[in-house]
């Protein structure tokens, strides 16, 4: 398996709200089931963010695992913050429910930037927790093959 991140285990706390409004809360609303988190730390990662919501949608992943996949807007001007909620909506593969309730926007990058190393910045950070909440998978990594394969085997 490969390495957490340095400084974390187990996934800290962490909050933001889905594109219908609802207040998430992490790893509790993952509801005891392995997690995978498709962060995107900056417009330029909307590509990667697709390619891996696709492949894991297509792989039914989301049959066992809670996937969402989470704008962080911290670090974003003002102005860019709507654009910002329509670029990751449109990388959520699914029902428009799905999209709905698994995509995540927060302007608080405390705690979120810290999950993975930072990186390319049209790469997606991918996290995977198994279902007590321990960090299994993080790293900040394009879509390869390779790579889906561990994330799905880390999310069994």
């Amino acid at each position: 398996m490969l390495d957490p991140p340095a400084d974390a285990t187990t996934l800290p706390r962490l909050e933001a709200d889905s594109l219908s409004g609802t207040h998430v809360v992490l790893p509790t609303d993952a509801a005891g089931k392995p997690l995978i988190l498709l962060l995107a730390f900056t417009p330029e990662s909307q590509d990667d963010v697709t390619a891996w919501s696709r492949k894991l949608l297509a792989d039914h992943v989301q049959d066992h695992a809670a996937v969402y996949v989470v704008a962080v807007a911290d670090r974003t001007a003002h102005f860019m913050r709507k654009r910002i909620q329509k670029i990751v909506s449109g990388s959520a593969v699914g029902s428009k429910d799905q999209q709905r309730s698994n995509v995540l926007i927060t302007f608080d990058g405390t705690g979120w930037r810290d999950l993975v190393p930072p990186g390319d910045k049209k790469a997606a950070g991918i996290v995977v927790c198994d279902a007590s909440g321990a960090i299994v998978y993080a790293k900040r990594d394009p879509l390869t093959a390779a790579n889906a394969a561990d994330v799905e085997q880390a999310a069994k």
